[in-house]
């Protein structure tokens, strides 16, 4: 089987719209088995859950909250959750107001770097203006000639820790976690090989707060960290008891991250979280 369960639309910060993403993922990737995990919104859902149905893609219901962990910014996806859940719904309308406001800050600090009008242009690539994130402002910074590339934007002024990063108050990692538990949907630490964290006892550390809070997957594979993490983390899963995930942390066509499908093979004999989904 052929998956991917972790993409990102229009609804946050991708490319292309909920129904385009389900056709793209089918028809030009072969894809059999799907989830939409935008960010902080459930907005996309419907649409691509309809559109999966249509071109015969078994689709799974998801998102991606973020959340706050020892002072870093950590990503947790939930898989079929349930879509009508009003806890979770609130959740990620508050991240999503946070988001807004981060934004503001943002266009300040790239102005001050040289930048100005920014905001406006990035704006431009949000095609949901309440979920205006960083990977809007790396399309502005490249269309306008800033950067060679989406990541590049990244390294030199975006990402953590760089000259135009605002750090902001997400719900602790525990919240994020409940909350999808609570929605009955699967808890999975995305991409854990790109929080930067250097020392063994700070990933161990992770793990395990992540998994006393009720975290029950991590993505083994995935295509927002390097292939060497594989390993890594299909160690730290056996270790922690975790289930193990796949997912291309897709956004566009044009970004240096694969295709849907594309993120690398699952290793042999690792525990699935398609057992936990029931697929």
């Amino acid at each position: 089987m052929k998956l991917d369960l972790h993409m990102h639309s229009t609804s946050s910060d991708g490319e292309l719209d909920p129904a385009e993403l389900m056709r793209f993922a089918r028809h030009q990737r072969g894809l059999d088995l799907v989830a939409l995990t935008d960010h902080d919104t459930l907005g996309g859902l419907q649409a691509a859950s309809d559109e999966a149905e249509k071109v015969g893609l078994r689709f799974v219901n998801g998102i991606e909250i973020s959340s706050l962990w020892a002072g870093r910014c950590i990503h947790i996806v939930g898989l079929q959750i349930d879509r009508e859940n009003e806890t979770l719904a609130r959740l990620a309308g508050g991240i999503s107001a946070q988001r807004s406001a981060r934004a503001v800050k943002i266009a300040e600090k790239l102005e001050s770097l040289g930048f100005p009008n920014l905001y406006g242009k990035a704006l431009k690539y949000a095609r949901n203006p309440a979920i205006i994130s960083r990977m809007h402002f790396a399309q502005a910074l490249t269309s306008e000639g800033h950067v060679e590339h989406l990541q590049q934007a990244f390294d030199k002024y975006l990402g953590d820790g760089m000259p135009a990063f605002v750090p902001t108050l997400w719900p602790a990692l525990a919240d994020a976690v409940s909350a999808i538990r609570g929605a009955g949907g699967v808890a999975v630490l995305a991409h854990p090989g790109r929080y930067r964290l250097t020392e063994q006892w700070q990933f161990d550390g992770l793990m395990a707060d992540f998994q006393q809070a009720g975290g029950q997957a991590i993505e083994v594979v995935s295509g927002s960290q390097s292939a060497q993490y594989t390993g890594i983390c299909l160690a730290a899963a056996e270790r922690f008891g975790f289930y193990a995930s796949s997912g291309s942390d897709f956004h566009s066509r044009q970004g240096k991250r694969p295709l849907p499908g594309a993120q690398g093979e699952m290793p042999a004999g690792v525990k699935s979280v398609l057992e936990l989904l029931k697929l």
